[in-house]
């Protein structure tokens, strides 16, 4: 296994990562952009060959100390390695194997990896065995699916009765519902967005600073997809729609008061996956279902929806002892308790 960096386009990063099944937004090229743009983030993107064959891909998030050049490598749901159901894990210890010579012991870097794999398909002592170790106190991604090539009838026939019953009435109340990647919709989603954000002192880890970057630098055929609910006239709310690979996921949901009465969420959700579905898409993530951080009305509103539950595997770091990478490590696990 040979890990090989390079300066990808768009159009190359992007025709690598959509032929892997674990594909995440934060893995593709418009995401690791926009985090550039708006923090103190650069990006190296890198592919791993099995001789003449793509075995795997990488974005690398990296926050240097200025004048030293060493500091933190953060990979977030990577490296890519699935284009099948069932593969050797080994394929993916040999890429951490890689990762850990080039990042930790040629340029002496914390490194710290959450990879898309799922918590019972892989072993601690896989990785430990080449220098690598559990972070204890981080929570897992964790979050359910929607296989779209289930026929229509049977997706909604999943909806639990209590969703389906807010769905219907939502339905009754014959709601305005536009949806489109026009600039227009989307600014009408990220206002709300914003001011939910401000109403209850929230801090996520999709501000609307990144999605306007992040939607700036996406082709058109991928722009975030908003659906706006109204009545009367009146804004309810609205949901915005990523897309990536055979994946669409449910990224931001803003409604106020009245639309909450309403069910505009409820309506909206089951639009987006109508229309994803009608588009050809093959998945839609639900966007982040965790048992314990996720806040319960938000989970319980997407338990609902009667997807297929999955956990990834923990965070996971690698480094060469010394005082600059324990203070960094200290100042990341301080960071994260905040």
């Amino acid at each position: 296994m040979e890990l090989v960096t390079g300066q990808f386009s768009q159009d190359q990063w992007t025709e690598i990562v959509s032929s892997f099944s674990d594909l995440s937004l934060v893995q593709t090229w418009e995401y690791g952009e926009a985090k550039a743009q708006t923090g103190p983030w650069r990006v190296e993107r890198a592919v791993f060959m099995n001789g003449d064959q793509l075995a795997g891909a990488c974005q690398l998030m990296i926050r240097s100390i200025p004048y030293i050049g060493r500091g933190l490598v953060w990979i977030n749901r990577g490296p890519l390695w699935q284009r099948q159901e069932e593969l050797d894990v080994s394929i993916l210890v040999s890429m951490f194997k890689e990762l850990r010579r080039y990042l930790v012991d040629d340029r002496r870097m914390y490194l710290r990896i959450a990879p898309p794999v799922q918590q019972e398909k892989v072993r601690i002592e896989l990785f430990a065995q080449h220098g690598y170790a559990l972070v204890d106190g981080t929570e897992s991604w964790a979050s359910a699916r929607l296989d779209l090539s289930l026929p229509i009838e049977k997706l909604r026939g999943n909806l639990e009765q209590k969703w389906r019953n807010c769905l219907n009435k939502a339905e009754r109340l014959e709601l305005m519902c536009e949806f489109g990647t026009n600039d227009h919709i989307y600014r009408e989603v990220l206002d709300e967005y914003d001011e939910m954000l401000r109403e209850r002192d929230l801090k996520v880890s999709a501000p609307p600073h990144l999605l306007n970057q992040l939607q700036s630098y996406l082709t058109e055929d991928r722009k975030l997809l908003g659906l706006i609910a109204r009545q009367g006239g009146k804004r309810l709310g609205g949901i915005l729609i990523a897309r990536y690979g055979n994946t669409c996921e449910y990224i931001v949901g803003a409604f106020n008061e009245a639309g909450r009465k309403a069910n505009a969420g409820n309506l909206l959700l089951w639009r987006a996956i109508s229309q994803m579905k009608d588009l050809g898409y093959k998945w839609f993530d639900l966007g982040g279902m965790h048992p314990v951080s996720t806040p319960k009305g938000i989970f319980h509103f997407k338990s609902g929806v009667g997807g297929s539950p999955y956990e990834l595997f923990g965070e996971l770091e690698s480094y060469h002892d010394g005082l600059l990478n324990r203070l960094i490590r200290w100042r990341i696990r301080r960071e994260r308790k905040i």
